[in-house]
C-alpha cells in the first residue's frame, strides 16, 4: 500500500478526500484571571465588557466582584458588610438588581435592588433557618424572577414579582430542581432535575407546563445556560467521569463536549457574541476564569 508519509502524496490524497479525518484538537482557551480565588455565578454586562461574579476574596465572606475584562481591573459591586453576598442577576434594561443574601433571618435571602430608587426589596423564603433562595434569574421582559428555593416541599424552582410577593411554583417534583436559567424570548426554562435519579437537564414552559426531558446521563449534569440565540445550552456534566463542560442543541441533538482538562471545568456562561463559553476552571488547584472559542474547538465527546 503507498504510504502516506511523504507530503506530497498526503496532500493529493487529502485534496480528493481520502485521508480519514482526524479528531479536532481542543484550542486553547483564553485565560482571563490569575487570582486562583474560588469563583462562581458569573455573568457578563455592558456588552461583554464586564464580568460580574461571586467569589471568596476573604475568610469566611463571599463578596461580589466587578471585572473590567479590558483594564483587568476588579473592584467590588457592593461594599463589604458582615453578609456574603451570592448570584447576582441583572434585569434587561439594567434598572434592577437581584442577589442572595446571608445575615437575615435565613441561610440566605432574596435582595431585588432598585437602580433607580436606591431601595432594596427583600424576600425570606418560607421555613426555617436553614431555607435558601439561589441562582435568580429576570425574565426577559424584567417583570418577574425565576430562582431556586430551597424550603417546605424540597428544593424547587419557583417565580415572583419585583415586589417579592405572588410566589408561584413552578416545579413540584420529588428530588432537586436547580439552577434555572431562562431563554432569550423568555418562552422556555432549562433547569437540572433529579426526579428520576441522576440530576439531568430538563426543559419547562415559562409557566411551568409541559416539563420534559432534555438529555440524560448515569451522572450529574447542571449549570444549564442558553445560548444568546436561544438554540444551544451549555452545562457541566460528569458523564464522561470528569467534570467538564458541554454544549447542546435545544432540542437535545448534537450533544458535544468543549472542555477536556483531569481538573475540574464548570459554570459556563456564553458571552453576548455568542461564540465564546466563559467557565471557571480550576488549574493546579486554583480557580479562573478562561473563554473558549467554541467554533474552534467543540467536539462529540469521546473524540481528542
Amino acid at each position: 500500500m503507498t504510504s502516506c508519509r511523504s507530503p506530497r502524496i498526503a496532500l493529493l490524497l487529502s485534496a480528493l478526500g481520502l485521508l480519514a479525518l482526524q479528531p479536532a484538537r481542543a484550542a486553547e482557551p483564553q485565560r482571563v484571571t490569575r487570582d486562583g480565588q474560588l469563583k462562581f455565578a458569573p455573568v457578563f454586562i455592558d456588552g461583554g465588557k464586564t464580568l460580574v461574579y461571586s467569589a471568596h476574596n476573604q475568610p469566611k465572606r463571599v463578596s461580589i466582584i466587578r471585572l473590567d475584562l479590558a483594564t483587568g481591573k476588579q473592584t467590588l459591586h457592593y461594599p463589604i458588610g458582615s453578609d456574603s453576598q451570592f448570584d447576582i442577576a441583572f434585569s434587561r434594561d439594567r434598572k434592577v438588581e437581584c442577589f442572595a443574601r446571608s445575615g437575615g433571618p435565613r441561610q440566605l435571602s432574596l435582595v431585588i435592588r432598585s437602580k433607580v430608587t436606591g431601595k432594596d426589596v427583600v424576600f425570606d423564603p418560607p421555613g426555617a433557618q436553614r431555607s435558601t433562595v439561589r441562582s435568580p434569574r429576570f425574565t426577559p421582559d424584567g417583570k418577574r424572577i425565576v430562582m431556586t428555593m430551597n424550603a417546605p416541599g424540597g428544593q424547587q424552582i419557583v417565580s415572583l414579582n419585583l415586589q417579592g410577593k405572588d410566589v408561584r411554583s413552578l416545579t413540584a417534583s420529588n428530588g432537586i430542581n436547580g439552577w434555572p436559567d431562562i431563554s432569550p424570548d423568555g418562552k422556555t426554562i432549562v433547569f437540572s432535575s433529579s426526579r428520576n435519579g441522576a440530576l439531568d437537564l430538563w426543559l419547562m414552559d415559562a409557566d411551568g407546563d409541559r416539563q420534559r426531558s432534555l438529555v440524560k446521563s448515569s451522572r450529574r449534569d447542571i449549570y444549564p445556560a442558553f445560548s444568546p440565540d436561544g438554540q444551544r445550552i451549555a452545562f457541566t456534566s460528569a458523564r464522561d467521569g470528569n467534570q467538564e463542560v458541554y454544549i447542546v442543541d435545544r432540542d437535545g441533538d448534537n450533544l458535544r463536549r468543549v472542555t477536556r482538562h483531569p481538573e475540574r471545568d464548570g459554570f459556563p456562561i456564553w458571552h453576548p457574541d455568542g461564540r465564546r463559553l466563559l467557565t471557571i476552571s480550576e488549574r493546579g488547584g486554583r480557580f479562573d476564569f478562561y473563554l473558549w472559542d467554541t467554533t474552534a474547538q467543540v467536539q462529540a465527546p469521546g473524540t481528542g
